[in-house]
């Protein structure tokens, strides 16, 4: 199954055809029987820079895992959390090799995460999801599972649904595997876990661009007793021309994205 899905905007009419186009050229080479091997789309958004497709944004069909382990996608009772792959798909207009329309050196990820868990030292409910000691903001960086042009998923498989490492191409592709364990979830109040995913136009000589978003996330219900909470939900993914008020805010705080304009 392959759903392409698009945010209402009058403007966006005149980037759907080739949109649609370009996804297609993709998405068509999945089977109609989905194997953990292909990239199983679950929503794909338009990428724009000053009304122009610069081409797609597209999250895959989440998968559920047991604190990254005995991942599937069909959740299991002990699951924990979810796993997506995310990845642009740069057009001839975006590409930094072809037309480059947004003069890009080359395009990042960005992630900002909410949760209503209980937190570790210095974490807030709503912050960049980075590691303490990371040195960059993107998370197409060291220490986070990414991969760039023609790249193979990451090392290590323990929490995906796939064996081994399969052969993947995008302009650059992150790979996200969050759960929360019940000694985290807070007595009577559900676990939601939210995350905006931005592309950023990188540029050297001038402002890079905060582009097109994704917002996703999952939940657990509280129930009490023995049982404490549910299995993930995964939520449904949403479109998002450009980032939320609060991810511009804490992207302005930091003094290393002081560069990056809305």
């Amino acid at each position: 199954m392959v759903a392409l899905s698009f945010v209402d905007s009058a403007y966006l009419n005149k980037v759907t055809i080739s949109l649609i186009a370009y996804g297609l050229a993709v998405f068509m080479l999945l089977p109609f029987a989905v194997y953990s091997q292909e990239l199983w789309v679950g929503k794909a958004c338009p990428v724009t820079f000053e009304q122009e497709s610069l081409g797609i944004l597209v999250i895959s069909q989440p998968w559920f895992h047991t604190s990254r382990s005995n991942a599937a996608y069909i959740a299991s009772d002990n699951a924990t959390g979810i796993g997506v792959e995310i990845h642009f798909f740069a057009n001839a207009k975006g590409d930094t090799r072809h037309q480059n329309i947004a003069n890009c050196q080359q395009y990042r990820i960005v992630q900002a995460r909410q949760t209503t868990a209980r937190l570790f030292a210095g974490e807030k409910a709503l912050q960049l999801d980075l590691p303490e000691a990371a040195k960059a903001p993107f998370y197409d960086a060291e220490a986070r599972e990414f991969g760039r042009g023609s790249h193979q998923t990451p090392i290590d498989d323990s929490d995906k649904p796939w064996q081994g490492r399969i052969n993947r191409a995008s302009t650059v592709a992150i790979y996200d595997t969050p759960y929360v364990s019940d000694s985290y979830g807070q007595e009577g109040q559900d676990i939601s876990v939210l995350f905006e995913t931005c592309v950023v136009c990188q540029r050297e000589a001038s402002a890079s661009s905060l582009l097109s978003c994704l917002h996703w996330g999952y939940q657990r219900e509280f129930i009490g007793g023995q049982t404490g909470w549910t299995e993930p939900e995964a939520l449904n993914a949403q479109c998002q021309l450009t980032g939320s008020k609060s991810l511009v805010t804490i992207l302005r705080n930091k003094q290393v994205l002081s560069d990056i304009e809305k």
